[in-house]
Formats: structure tokens, C-alpha cells, sequence
């Protein structure tokens, strides 16, 4: 299956559109000046109102959005969830290796967040709510509702709470300005109404997403998707949907862009990743989809299109879809 080349995505992401939200936490020259700063900001959010002295200098993330998004904001946070692959994602400033490892997302290590004496600390509801009222006693502590389609609105709260909103404002307008060119360019090239199909191959199960992080992305570049994965209402529908074989055909689009799980992933029970993707692709259903047989099934890196879920991994995904139709036209 074809790749994306990372020199095009590389190249992709120097372009001068990137600006703050890929670029290296130097981004902190851009903060107010000190006489404008507030002294606190009180932070309304998923589980209640918060006050935070600013600026918060000891900034602990419990999700990949949240250390994405947050380095994005020129802060390098002193502790940190691991990454859910064994390496951390290539698309993160080299910053990210100066944090400190607080467990996973799944299960933040409580002892050690306090040890590093945070001033703030960063989650979401869906991921940790029941750990809130001990996370609130270490340090002020704010969550997002959840994680994934809301990563544009979880970045203005992680901007509110570091003290930075203008500049929380400033890299998502400028995400969006760039998604609207890259649109624009696909309309002038006749390629705005292919229809993008998002899939992900897991040793366990197989998922389209329909909406969630990747298909939000997709969908600020005006690029269309195929009927089976259009959704009525994008808020209150399904991020994604775990699919038997039988369904394959909803897989089907003028492109299919294929996450394929790494590391940890690669192998649940007896069964490999590799050999779910064997066991689908060597199917009639498969070989009968019309991205199969036009040679256009992409495999890309789920580290961004899927794991990061911040304004980084946004710019990224943005990235490989404008390398990937330079490439096809």
C-alpha cells in the first residue's frame, strides 16, 4: 500500500501556513507583555470553576491532546502521560522529552504528579473523573468534557487556563485559515468533492471513524465522505463505529486513508495487527472496494491522525492530506 513520504509531509510542515501550532515552544515570546497579564484567571470547565494564578509555570498533562496542545503554547509541561506508542510522536517539538513521566492516561500516577509540585494540572472528564477531587488537592486542576471532535474547543480552555487565551485563539484561527486554503487549492484542482474514507486496522477490531478527531480535520478542509460515513448530526453522533467483516463495503471511498495500530497495539491475545489486516484485505469484499482497485488506500501514521488529538497533530494530519493530493493530481 502506498505510503506518505515523511520528506513530503516534512516539507508540508515547514510551510510559512504552520505558523505557532507546529512550531517550537520558543512560541512563548509571543505571550502578553507582563504588565497586561492578569494575576489569575478563574476557569469555568467540565467539572466546575477553577482558579489559576497566572502564569502557570509547572504544567502537568494527563492526555496526549493536552501535551500537544500545550507545548503548541510555547509551555513544556514538567509532567506528562506516557504516549500510547513506545516512542514519542514524531510530530512533537523535542521538548516533550524534558517532562517527566506521570503513568498513563489511563492511569496517572497520582504520587508522582504531586512530587513535581505542579501549579496546574490538565485532563479531561472522560478520561478522569473520578480522580478529580485528589488531582484538585495537589494542585488547580482543569478538565475538559471529553476528548477527540471537541479538540478545537479543549484548546481555548487549555489557553484560558495557562493564561494564554489570545494566543489559544491565535493558533486555532490560524489551523483553520490554513484548513480553508488547503480547500480552496482542492477546489481549484477539481479534487474538493472526493470522498475521504477514515479507517483504522487494531489486532481486535476494525473501525471507521465518522466523526471524532480525524474526521473534524477533514471536514474543515471541505473534503467530502462517502454516504455510509456521513453523519446527520456531528455532535451528538458516534465518533466512530467498530465494524464486522460483513460491513466492509462502508469502508469504501475515492481514497481510504488506513490507520494501522503500532507498538503495544500490534498484538492483543494471539492475534497480530498484521494478521487482522491479512485476514480483511484478502477478502472479495475488500478486493471489491473501488479505493483497492484504483490503487488509492493510504496507510498513515495514526500518531497524528488519531493518538494526539491537539493542535499539532491538526497541523500534521492537515500536512499529509495537502501532500497526498499534490501527489495525486
Amino acid at each position: 500500500m502506498p505510503q506518505l513520504r515523511r520528506a513530503a509531509v516534512a516539507l508540508a510542515l515547514a510551510l510559512p501556513l504552520t505558523l505557532a501550532a507546529c512550531s517550537s515552544p520558543a512560541a512563548t515570546s509571543a505571550a502578553p507583555a507582563e504588565a497586561d497579564a492578569p494575576e489569575s484567571v478563574t476557569v469555568e470547565h467540565a467539572m466546575g470553576t477553577t482558579d489559576v494564578e497566572c502564569s502557570p509555570q509547572r504544567v502537568v498533562t494527563l492526555g496526549q491532546g493536552e501535551t500537544d496542545s500545550t507545548l503548541a503554547l510555547g509551555v513544556t509541561p514538567v509532567g506528562v502521560v506516557s504516549p500510547w506508542t513506545e516512542d514519542w510522536y514524531d510530530y512533537l517539538p523535542a521538548e516533550v522529552e524534558e517532562a517527566e513521566v506521570v503513568g498513563t492516561e489511563i492511569e496517572p500516577d497520582l504520587e508522582a504528579i504531586a512530587a513535581l509540585e505542579p501549579d496546574l494540572i490538565l485532563g479531561s472528564k472522560l478520561r478522569h473523573e473520578a480522580l478529580y477531587d485528589q488531582l484538585s488537592q495537589i494542585a488547580p486542576t482543569v478538565f475538559t468534557e471529553t476528548i477527540g471532535v471537541a479538540w478545537k474547543e479543549n484548546v481555548g480552555l487549555y489557553a484560558e487556563a495557562l493564561c494564554f487565551e489570545d494566543e489559544g485563539a491565535e493558533i486555532v484561527a490560524a489551523y483553520e485559515a490554513r484548513a480553508a486554503e488547503i480547500g480552496a487549492a482542492l477546489d481549484e484542482a477539481g479534487q474538493g468533492d472526493t470522498e475521504v474514507s477514515i479507517i483504522r486496522f487494531m489486532p481486535d477490531q476494525v473501525r471507521i471513524y465518522l466523526t471524532g478527531f480525524p474526521g473534524s480535520v477533514v471536514r474543515d478542509t471541505g473534503l467530502q465522505r462517502p454516504e455510509a460515513q456521513t453523519v446527520a448530526d456531528w455532535e451528538a453522533s458516534e465518533q466512530l463505529i467498530e465494524i464486522s467483516e460483513e460491513r466492509i463495503p462502508e469502508m469504501d471511498g475515492d481514497v481510504i486513508f488506513e490507520m494501522v495500530s503500532a507498538d503495544h497495539y500490534a498484538q492483543q491475545g494471539t492475534q497480530t495487527v498484521d494478521e487482522q489486516i491479512e485476514r480483511w484485505t484478502s477478502t472479495e469484499l475488500w478486493q471489491g472496494l473501488s479505493a483497492v482497485k484504483a490503487g488509492k488506500v493510504v496507510e498513515v501514521d495514526e500518531s497524528h491522525w488519531n493518538l494526539g488529538g491537539g493542535i499539532g497533530a491538526a497541523n500534521a494530519l492537515l500536512a499529509d492530506l495537502e501532500a497526498y493530493f499534490a501527489e495525486a493530481e
